[in-house]
């Protein structure tokens, strides 16, 4: 038992020991792995506006805020849908539309995917529908934060 017990205090010693050794480049010198962080590309918010403006088809009366932007390492449209390695740009906020007969609408959600320069899908929530696809797809990104309703984003 007293034998057991110490090729496991040395199997574990071993283990951390190794866990803590520094990453070598082979040069004698320690060379730090940063983790891989994402940028949102400069334009995206802008592009992803002009795509729901587009999408509405009245862009003169559509306005926006709580405009958020975030790079994913993969997105999926639905449940069942394969994952789109990324980067990939989400991009969220609220929308609102002044019609001409009823006046100004309030805000809805709009959701955005878009690929190096290229627009995956789009999704937007109108009134008749309430929360829908744009708003559960901005929550499951994280970009649905509380302070979205007072427009603090933007």
């Amino acid at each position: 038992m007293r034998v057991l017990m110490l090729a496991l205090a040395l199997a574990g010693a071993a283990s951390a020991a190794i866990a803590a050794a520094p990453l070598v480049d082979g040069q004698g010198e320690n060379v730090p792995v940063p983790a891989p962080t994402f940028k949102v590309p400069d334009g995206v918010p802008e592009q992803a506006e002009a795509v729901i403006k587009r999408d509405l088809g009245d862009p003169d009366s559509t306005t926006f805020r709580a405009v958020r932007a975030m790079e994913a390492e993969s997105v999926r449209h639905g449940d069942f849908a394969q994952p789109i390695d990324g980067p990939v740009s989400v991009v969220c906020g609220q929308y609102k539309m002044r019609d001409r007969t009823v006046g100004e609408s309030g805000y809805y959600w709009f959701f955005v995917a878009i690929k190096q320069g290229h627009v995956l899908w789009t999704a937007f929530d109108m009134a008749s529908s309430g929360f829908d696809e744009a708003y559960y797809s901005c929550r499951g990104a994280g970009l649905t934060a509380a302070t979205a309703a007072t427009g603090a984003f933007r």
